[in-house]
């Protein structure tokens, strides 16, 4: 499967909601060429470089997205909001005249998602917490803080994780390896 990819310095995984501002012409274009063929694009966590200007260098994993929204921003950009479908790892990738990057991808299932077990309810209210501060930019409707596998997507993408690490927890073969790893973490709160 072809993509054309979007690297970014942040995740979004499936179920996840990201909302971007565009104003580089090759991400405009991805996101006309996407409505027209009625298609999806690859969203990358950033290995080496920069969101804007050249094409940056990207992990050679990433999540398909769908878009789910758009408008003209206040600041008269195009502002999308696009929704994680599901997991690929990255095979080739080239940027093409426009300075695009398409890749060639496949498809990656994590398995079953694992069950929400008593040593991941600390995650979860961790989660309830951090979702309050973000709320204002991205609105879930439903709360999946009982859904294991929601609740380490949801971390991956919003905790401040250095980028390498982050992609050696997305590299795990199962939802229940990332949850362990995240739980190892040490995430404290002011009380």
């Amino acid at each position: 499967m072809e993509l054309p990819l979007f690297p970014l310095s942040t995740v979004v995984l499936p179920g996840g909601k990201l909302p971007l501002r565009l104003f580089e012409q090759r991400y405009i274009n991805m996101v006309k060429d996407c409505f027209k063929n009625n298609t999806g694009f690859g969203v990358c966590l950033i290995r080496d470089g920069s969101e804007a200007g050249t094409p940056a260098q990207p992990y050679p994993q990433g999540t398909l997205v769908s878009l789910i929204d758009f408008d003209q921003g206040p600041d008269g950009l195009l502002h999308i909001t696009a929704e994680g479908q599901q997991e690929f790892s990255l095979l080739t990738y080239a940027a093409n005249s426009d300075g695009l990057l398409v890749g060639e991808v496949q498809l990656i299932e994590l398995g079953e998602p694992p069950a929400m077990e008593e040593a991941y309810q600390d995650l979860s209210r961790k989660l309830a917490i951090i979702m309050q501060y973000v709320e204002p930019n991205i609105i879930y409707e439903t709360k999946e803080l009982d859904n294991a596998e929601w609740v380490c997507n949801r971390l991956l993408e919003l905790l401040p994780i250095a980028a390498p690490a982050k992609f050696d927890i997305l590299q795990l073969p199962s939802s229940k390896d990332r949850l362990d790893a995240l739980a190892g973490l040490q995430i404290e709160f002011a009380r």
